[in-house]
């Protein structure tokens, strides 16, 4: 009797085991969950993003009045490379050009370095 007892216990805990690991784990992918995905990735790749690009940094300080101040003055000496105030806490950045390349952004760092001696580059990617 004592083993028919401990058998049968045997098989209850077996059975109630909890996890089945025969059976793979399955994911349910539906049409709206793939319709979600499509609009979330046409919405990022539509903005433009500043950190696919490597930008050359004028300055980076706390004061907001000297990033304008840089970034007037930039404008005026280079209006042909575009030029914004970032805002990475607790410090400003101004950067210049948006260049896909190292080679870009060398080539107008040589020009830029001759009025900006402490300019360089950056690739917030990074």
């Amino acid at each position: 009797m004592k083993s028919f007892l401990f058998i049968f216990f045997l098989m209850i805990s077996v059975s109630f085991y909890g996890q089945n690991t025969l059976a793979p784990n399955r994911f349910i992918v539906t049409a709206k969950i793939d319709t979600l995905l499509a609009k979330r990735s046409n919405c990022f790749s539509h903005t433009k993003t500043s950190f696919k690009y490597y930008h050359i940094q004028l300055y980076n300080g706390q004061s907001m009045n000297t990033a304008r101040s840089v970034k007037g003055d930039f404008q005026t000496k280079f209006p042909e490379i575009p030029v914004v105030i970032e805002w990475e806490s607790p410090e400003f950045k101004v950067w210049a050009g948006e260049y896909e390349t190292k080679l870009a952004a060398d080539q107008a760092l040589l020009k830029i370095k001759q009025s900006y001696r402490n300019a360089f580059i950056v690739n917030p990617k990074d």
